[in-house]
């Protein structure tokens, strides 16, 4: 039980991460400074903020899905040596920063 504080941690987030974008993936959200991808590009007109917040969508969907999975996981397995319980805890960070760079990469593109 020492992994629950984790799991359930990543479990929330990847939740949180995946019911928030899904609004943006199917381009529900209409351009604001509020939500969604927030970067130079996406304000430059409707059809590029729609283009890159469902890319961005997408991402941290897919980046969201392992953090779940490890989570689920975690909580059935035996307790973790101290550096993967530490990764676990900061693994939220990393699926946050990967699909953020992904994004920034894919708006310099177009």
């Amino acid at each position: 039980m020492e992994n629950l504080g984790p799991a359930l941690t990543n479990i929330a987030v990847a939740l949180l991460l995946i019911g928030l974008n899904i609004p943006l993936y199917k381009g529900k959200i209409k351009m604001n400074h509020f939500y969604g991808m927030r970067i130079g590009r996406s304000f430059e007109s409707d059809e590029m903020w729609y283009k890159i917040n469902r890319f961005g969508a997408k991402r941290f969907i897919m980046w969201s899905i392992p953090l779940l999975i490890a989570g689920i996981v975690s909580i059935f397995l035996a307790p973790f040596s101290e550096p993967l319980s530490i990764f676990l805890t900061f693994m939220p960070c990393l699926i946050i920063i990967i699909p953020t760079i992904q994004v920034l990469l894919y708006s310099n593109r177009m």
